[in-house]
């Protein structure tokens, strides 16, 4: 959440933060880059604590007007922004994670005494929204051919890692789940949808993500 005062944004701005963040790209044109450039040269040569770049500004200023907007949205038109993004992730009931080699047959398939997944990659914000879990199998089978309903997802100190515990054992889907005009690479990370897609899917491209 960020600060609602302007002082008190403007030293937050200043200090150290760590947090987990994905890549984008931005464009703009010169006449804006030299300007944030500018203030990236400022705020670095009033910093006592760390050194500034043109994202970590393009972060902030982007940070300070969703702050703006639900404020606007929630006292002008009664929009909660939280509330809108809560109800998408209700939709999307299902996680699709990749695995290569004998990663499923050994795992997701082969653990009978606890029947399982593991390393599960998934933000808390997803988790408590999710009841099933697919796998997408790299080459050579290259598709989606099991599901697996979600007893819960919790992390695992012997294993280091999020496993998600399966509600009794996989099930096959109606039909194989290819590609489509999708490459493998697309399942890198995890990929959220509801089931009913994948039980009415012939390729990839027929699924809806969320």
């Amino acid at each position: 959440m960020y600060n609602e005062t302007g002082s008190n944004y403007f030293k937050d701005l200043l200090k150290n933060d760590k947090i987990s963040k994905k890549q984008v790209a931005v464009y703009f044109d010169e006449h804006m880059l030299e300007r944030i450039d500018t203030l990236t040269g400022l705020f670095s040569s009033i910093s006592d604590s760390k050194s500034f770049t043109r994202n970590m500004l393009i972060e902030e200023a982007v940070g300070k007007y969703i702050m703006e907007s639900e404020k606007y949205l929630i006292n002008e038109h009664g929009v909660s922004l939280d509330e809108i993004i809560n109800n998408n992730y209700e939709k999307f009931d299902t996680v699709i994670l990749s695995s290569t080699g004998k990663g499923f047959e050994n795992v997701f398939m082969g653990e009978k005494e606890s029947m399982c997944w593991y390393p599960c990659k998934i933000g808390d914000n997803r988790r408590i929204h999710l009841k099933h879990i697919a796998i997408y199998r790299g080459d050579p089978i290259s598709a989606i051919t099991h599901y697996a309903d979600i007893r819960e997802i919790k992390y695992d100190l012997e294993k280091d890692c999020k496993v998600c515990f399966f509600d009794g054992e996989p099930k096959k889907l109606p039909q194989k789940i290819t590609l489509g005009s999708k490459k493998g690479v697309f399942f890198r990370g995890a990929k959220y949808t509801a089931l009913r897609y994948l039980l009415n899917s012939a390729t990839v491209d027929d699924i809806v993500f969320g």
